[in-house]
């Protein structure tokens, strides 16, 4: 069983022999650009760089790949949100949203995959398939409907229009779900193996569960249904509250953080067919705690039954490359390998 064969058995419920270990969002490192020689801002927009760099997953001792770079701005991007310039350890970032003022003008997109950084990602993902073949799992990842719509509006004043306006919500989101659905399937059509939805700004800590199930869940379910591959929806921070509704959505894997209970979501999602990925700290432990502390907690997410021990969220720039790397020591010691 190769690479790819463990992590789509697992992730579609087949028999799998060991968890595997990965990243579910981003994993651009400081330490992994050095190692492999490809650093950002050129591997945010340079195909040979953004590849060489996802090829690092190599570095880190993961088991899967990641295409389309290295933050979660690039549909919001295309559809008019300014983006600020990334440096070797900052993301590309949103600066403005061009629709704060007025929803006039917001449309579809034309010529949506000749704009922005999709040119980049179409030619990296053919470098990625020329390397890896059927060999590894590779994955795309953007920002999804209602995290896109809350840069293309402002956070703040789209969760205000969840109380006041909620047409001005729903004609935001008519555009962004359409637009990410086809973000990921035109991923899959260039040779994706699953697609990660990351959506941050659905999170507890910015809105309620009512209104989650209001409007996330409703278009999360409209973009599991008309993917052509398997989805897993990322959501940050303490997730407890709305872990059944993620799986509700039909998606094939949630991502958790490790304010989230991770032995509480796996008995949640493990009956509704649900694979949990996660949840070892990054914010905190992997940028900040000791090689022994990333052990211990990736130990914990194995005991509590994370089917694929992953990060929390994505790996802040300045984590020590060790620490990413006790993920897989303390995979191989829990299972015995090697």
């Amino acid at each position: 069983m190769n690479l790819k064969q463990r992590f789509m058995n697992r992730l579609e419920g087949k028999d799998s022999d060991i968890v595997p270990v990965g990243c579910t969002t981003t994993y651009g490192v400081v330490d992994i650009m050095k190692k492999v020689g490809h650093e950002r801002p050129l591997a945010d927009t340079d195909p040979v760089a953004m590849a060489g760099l996802a090829l690092g997953y190599v570095e880190a001792g993961f088991e899967w790949c990641k295409a389309m770079g290295w933050d979660i701005t690039a549909v919001s991007e295309v559809m008019g949100c300014t983006i600020g310039e990334p440096k070797i350890d900052i993301q590309k970032f949103i600066k403005e949203h061009p629709y704060a003022e007025s929803l006039d003008g917001l449309a579809y997109p034309d010529n949506l995959f000749e704009k922005g950084r999709f040119p980049a990602y179409k030619e990296q993902f053919k470098i990625l398939k020329e390397k890896l073949g059927d060999e590894v799992a590779i994955f795309g990842e953007t920002e999804g409907a209602w995290t896109a719509a809350c840069n293309l509006v402002g956070t703040e004043k789209f969760m205000k229009w969840t109380f006041k306006e909620k047409e001005k919500v729903q004609q935001v989101l008519d555009v962004t779900t359409e637009v990410v659905i086809d973000v990921i399937n035109w991923a899959f059509d260039q040779g994706a193996d699953y697609y990660v939805v990351a959506e941050p700004s659905s999170g507890p800590a910015l809105m309620s569960p009512r209104t989650w199930k209001q409007f996330v869940l409703p278009m999360m379910t409209k973009v599991a249904q008309r993917s052509k591959g398997p989805v897993v929806l990322h959501v940050c921070a303490n997730t407890d509250s709305i872990i059944e509704f993620m799986c509700d959505t039909g998606v094939a894997g949630i991502s958790i953080e490790e304010k989230a209970d991770m032995k509480a979501a796996v008995e949640i999602a493990r009956p509704k067919g649900v694979k949990v990925f996660g949840n070892v700290a990054t914010a905190t432990t992997m940028f900040m705690g000791t090689p022994e502390e990333c052990y211990k907690e990736s130990i914990a997410a194995l005991e509590n039954g994370c089917d694929f021990l992953t990060p929390g969220c994505g790996i802040a720039p300045g984590s020590p490359l060790v620490n990413v790397q006790q993920l897989r020591k303390a995979r191989d010691d829990y299972f015995k390998v090697g």
